[in-house]
């Protein structure tokens, strides 16, 4: 008997009501599915359709106190509104608070203060998980009321974002001494790479005064894995200060290491200390150049640039007449034309082409720059 047959049988063999019954309730089944699914979303659009009309007389109450006389008295305001209407309230002051600055938003810090923010940021500081402390940290950024260093130290450094998160808050307040606390909080014992919002968070802390950041960076840079230097040497070489008397030993082991990307760092955050002689001794330019991976000599050819002074030149002259790569022969061209004018720089034969490019680019930056420029004017 084949299978066909067996299963046709079988069909045969379900009484017919025990079928029609089966169907009925997948039907019924279907259709409350349905009309549950409708019954929430109707549900769901008439409570936003309330918390809008709420939200929007919350935030003509919250303007005309802002905005309607010296003394906007929250405390008496909030006392009048419920829990759904403080929640809502909530919402409007963090829209405001990351949208105005100045007056407005220091007379913001008292709704925040009636509303009980602060201290309940705090204790999710303290009892609160991840999340918690994390929207915790928000808020205290948000109204510049950043906790003790010691808590922030005791509970925010887990994590590279809590780490970030807490060195934000003490930047949007304004912390005195920001770079050395900030940088002790976010790389003190660090063991992991930062997201890009805590380079920027390490960027913004360190950018008045690098030095905490190199202090820091040669005490603990040995123990760092290869992503988190990676950072740093980014940062350090984005800084707009240079550092006069900064300890660059780190940055200098940083050359040798095992890691290209780490070392293409490394010749990059150098690019500003060219003045130092002592630097430039414990360099060694020749051997850099002829480093195996493209990125680092590329790396090296524009720290030759950036350096710009005649020893410098002649070696990036030297260096781009042997460079195989085409990539690296065009970073080192664009080196070069940086300095054509001031040395009456000419391109070796072997990169050429890449310094016709060079050239050509140069031109197009120039003449965007003096369009920008004119219509500035």
């Amino acid at each position: 008997m084949s299978a066909r047959t067996l299963a046709a049988l079988q069909v045969g063999a379900v009484p017919r009501w025990i079928v029609v019954l089966s169907a009925l309730v997948l039907l019924s089944l279907l259709f409350s599915t349905a009309l549950l699914t409708v019954g929430y979303s109707v549900l769901r659009y008439l409570r936003r359709r309330r918390r809008d009309a709420v939200r929007e007389d919350l935030r003509a109450g919250l303007l005309e106190r802002l905005y309607g006389g010296d003394d906007p008295d929250w405390e008496a305001w909030v006392e009048t509104l419920s829990k759904r209407e403080r929640s809502v309230t909530e919402e409007l002051l963090e829209e405001y608070l990351r949208e105005l600055r100045g007056s407005d938003a220091r007379a913001l810090f008292g709704l925040g203060e009636a509303l009980g923010i602060p201290e309940r940021a705090r204790a999710d500081l303290a009892d609160g998980g991840y999340y918690e402390r994390l929207g915790a940290l928000t808020w205290l950024g948000l109204l510049q009321d950043p906790p003790s260093v010691e808590a922030l130290e005791r509970h925010c450094t887990g994590t590279p974002r809590e780490r970030a998160a807490a060195a934000k808050v003490l930047y949007l307040s304004d912390y005195p001494d920001l770079p050395s606390t900030g940088a002790r909080l976010l790389l003190r014992d660090a063991s992991e790479a930062f997201t890009v919002f805590g380079i920027d968070t390490l960027y913004r802390v360190v950018e008045s005064d690098p030095g905490p950041l190199f202090e820091r960076a040669a005490a603990d840079a040995h123990t760092w894995p290869p992503a988190l230097l990676q950072q740093v040497l980014l940062v350090a070489r984005n800084v707009n200060t240079v550092v006069g008397d900064a300890d660059l030993s780190w940055v200098v082991t940083a050359l040798s290491s095992p890691d290209e990307r780490t070392r293409a760092e490394a010749a990059r955050a150098l690019g500003g200390y060219g003045w130092r002689p002592s630097l430039r001794g414990e360099v060694d330019v020749g051997d850099l150049g002829m480093d195996p991976s493209p990125a680092v000599r590329a790396s090296v050819y524009r720290m030759l640039g950036e350096w710009g002074d005649a020893d410098a030149v002649e070696t990036l002259m030297w260096l781009a007449a042997m460079e195989p790569e085409s990539r690296a022969r065009v970073a080192a061209a664009e080196a070069l034309v940086s300095h054509r004018e001031r040395y009456g720089v000419s391109p070796p034969p072997a990169i050429a082409d890449a310094w016709s490019w060079a050239t050509a680019h140069a031109w197009f930056d120039e003449l965007a720059t003096d369009v920008s420029t004119e219509r500035r004017r």
